[in-house]
Order: structure tokens, then sequence, then C-alpha cells
């Protein structure tokens, strides 16, 4: 089985995918599911891990892309991304398949780092500050096969530069296909989710990302019909609205003293509050603050221009964020961040109206994602090719936590 990730595109995309060759013969092949709900938080690591487990955020426990405080802007080099395979806390498919003794690969999918299960792995990682990230890759992944690959197609790179990174990823896919027959392979192409965060939906720069996805589709079924691989997913797993203002609410702590800001992001203060940055949605952690001062950061986000609600309880139960586990570094722990939080208002969660997002200062985004599901043109789609379903079939709804339980029965997980 062969599952692809368009990531970020949105099931309002679909019509305009049916115009590249590749995607719209594979479609005829497929059942495809249209206005699809991902999860929530709707960031790519949060929704991936739900992909591959069947379940919400709340319960794989990767609850974001990145650890909670700002330390620096999530494209900085000094950011902490949730890349490790151990943080998942439910089984994978790729786990289950490894227990039936079926073979793996992954190229750049999220949170596969220093997994122990994935026979071949490249996976997608980023260096802790001050780490070489050529040594972090070799040793979060299967160093040989990386190097093999890397060798051969590295004139396809351009640092991680798109839609070069992507012509990449499905070169070395279409080789593990073809070389290592895998019965599980998994990969992540993010051409259009860079470009669209870098020049908006309506840019024409994702005429090339479009373009691009869809040669690179070609070149992954030519793969998967050298080796009659009959069953292939392709799915979206966000969408992205388009951005005119970046808030980075943790400006409002920095003018009361509260959190000390550094040339890329923050240092805490003494009360260890502050602001997690999801895009679409943010949240605020009241460390040791006194209830009134917690009022006060409430008060101010009310009144922000681009405040649109509260997030319900329901919206944070399903994230996972109030009782994850903690995903800080160093001297702050979540243990500390919820000292006050014996009262309901002590943490709370909101999200941004269209064409705002939560966001470091200085971070500059056309698009993006993470709001709650009930924005518009917020759906996403996925297709199957196999798996025993109808082909040429076209139907409305349904989740992308339906994936897992396609994939364990094909696979007879």
């Amino acid at each position: 089985m062969l599952i692809i990730s368009y990531d970020a595109i949105g099931s309002n995309e679909f019509d305009r995918l049916l115009k590249y060759p590749a995607f719209n013969a594979l479609s005829k092949k497929c059942a495809v599911f249209k206005n699809v709900s991902t999860v929530f938080l709707s960031n790519t690591y949060p929704v991936h891990t739900s992909v591959v487990t069947g379940v919400h955020p709340k319960d794989h426990g990767i609850v974001s892309n990145t650890e909670a405080f700002p330390t620096a802007s999530p494209a900085s080099s000094a950011s902490i991304w949730n890349c490790d395979e151990n943080l998942i806390r439910a089984k994978t498919i790729w786990q289950e398949a490894s227990r039936k003794r079926i073979k793996t690969a992954a190229v750049l999918w999220p949170v596969t780092a220093f997994s122990k299960t994935i026979n071949y792995n490249i996976p997608e990682v980023r260096a802790r500050p001050g780490k070489s990230q050529i040594f972090t890759s070799l040793r979060a992944g299967s160093a040989s096969l990386q190097l093999e690959l890397f060798l051969r197609h590295r004139k396809l790179m351009d640092g991680l530069n798109q839609p070069n990174l992507d012509n990449f990823s499905a070169a070395c896919m279409a080789d593990i296909l073809r070389k290592k027959k895998p019965g599980l392979a998994l990969v992540h192409l993010t051409a259009y989710d860079s470009l669209c965060h870098d020049h908006g939906k309506e840019g024409q720069e994702l005429d090339t990302a479009f373009s691009a996805m869809d040669k690179n589709l070609t070149v992954l079924l030519d793969a998967a019909d050298s080796i009659n691989e009959e069953d292939i997913i392709l799915f979206s797993d966000h969408s992205q609205l388009n951005i005119h203002t970046v808030i980075d609410p943790n400006l409002e702590l920095v003018r009361k003293n509260l959190i000390k800001q550094t040339e890329t992001g923050y240092l805490p203060g003494e009360h260890n509050c502050f602001f997690e940055l999801c895009g679409g949605s943010a949240f605020f952690h009241a460390g040791t603050l006194s209830e009134e001062k917690i009022k006060e950061m409430r008060s101010y986000i009310e009144n922000n221009e681009s405040f649109r609600r509260y997030l319900t309880q329901d919206e944070i139960n399903q994230s996972g964020m109030y009782n994850s586990q903690p995903r800080i570094s160093g001297s702050i722990q979540r243990t500390l961040l919820h000292t006050s939080s014996s009262t309901q208002h002590a943490f709370f969660g909101f999200c941004a109206k269209d064409g705002y997002c939560y966001e470091i200062a200085g971070t500059e985004k056309k698009g993006n994602h993470g709001y709650p599901l009930d924005m518009n043109d917020y759906n996403v789609f996925y297709m199957v090719k196999g798996c025993g379903l109808e082909p040429s079939t076209v139907k409305q709804g349904g989740s992308l936590l339906d994936i897992a339980p396609l994939v364990r029965k094909r696979l007879g997980l």
C-alpha cells in the first residue's frame, strides 16, 4: 500500500487538481471522499499522526508541530519540532505492520524520527539548536539508505526550497518502491503548503506547486505500477486560509514585563506564563499568574482585532492541549504552567478571524492553518484506489480518522 500526503490542500481545491493529468487519471480509479473533516488542532503533525493512528491528538499525544513555549519562530533553526516517534502514545499503522512482518517505508513523514519499526526511513526531522542537520538526519533514520539516495538525487534539491524538496522526496520513494518493495509506504509532499504560506492561495507561485505535485505523482504512480501495487491512498491533511495580518499576543506580556523578548523569540518570566501560538489558534498558559492578571489577559484578547471566539471545551479536549505531556525543554515544564489552573479560566484557547493568525512577531505569512473546523472552506479530501472500495465513486463527508481503519483492514493488522 502507498499512502501519499498532499499537505495543506483543501477540498475546495479538488476541481483545480483535476486539471492536472496524473491526478485526474488517478481520481477516476478511486473512491473519492470530499468535504472531509480533519482533526483539531489542524496543523501538520497532529493531523498526520491522527491519520496513522486513527485517534484524536488527545489520545496520540502529538498536539502541535513544535514545543509549546515560543522560544523561536517555527521557521527558525532555533525552534524545536515534535519529530520523534517515541512521542506518539498510540499505535501507528507502521508499528502494527512491523509486528506482522510487513516491510515499511517512509519519506519525510512527520513524527517518524528514530523509529525502530520503519525499515526504510528518511524522516522529517530538524536538528536541535547547535546540532548538525546532516548528523541528526542520519541518526534519526536509515543512514546508509539516506546516503545512497542523497548521492543519487542530490541535484534535485535546492536546500529545503520547494518544489525541489518534493522532487527529491518523490524520487527517493520511487527508488524505495522499486528496489525494496515495502508492503506499506508513506510519503509527504509539502510544496503547496510551503508556497501557500509564502504567497497565499491566490499566488501565481501555486501553479508551480500544482504542476510539480502532479509530475511527482506521476513518478510515484509509475513506481507503484512497476511493482503491481494496487492499493493507493492520497489525502490532504488540512486546508489553508489567506492571511493579511499576523498577531503575536506575547508582545502584551512583554509590555507587562511577564515574559522576555529575544532576537528569535522569548524567554520565560518569573510566572512562567505565555501564549502558545499555533497559527489559526492560540492557547494561554497562565503559570503562576494571579487571577486578576489572567482576567487582564482575557480582556486584552477579547478586544484584539484578530479575536474571533474562545475555543470550546470540546475543542480544547479534542486537541489534547490541556492534558498533554510536558512539551517544553529546559526549566519550564507543563506541570509548572498549570499551577494556577485549579480555576477554569486559568488556561484558555481562542481562534483568529479570517485573515488573521497567531505567530511570533516578525513572522511573515500569506497563508496559514491551525483553525477550528467550523471555518469556511476548511474541509479536506481523500481518495482510495483499491482497498476493496468501489472505484469512480464520489462521497461527501467523513473524517480523516476513517483512513487508519481502512489500512488496518486491508493489511490485516
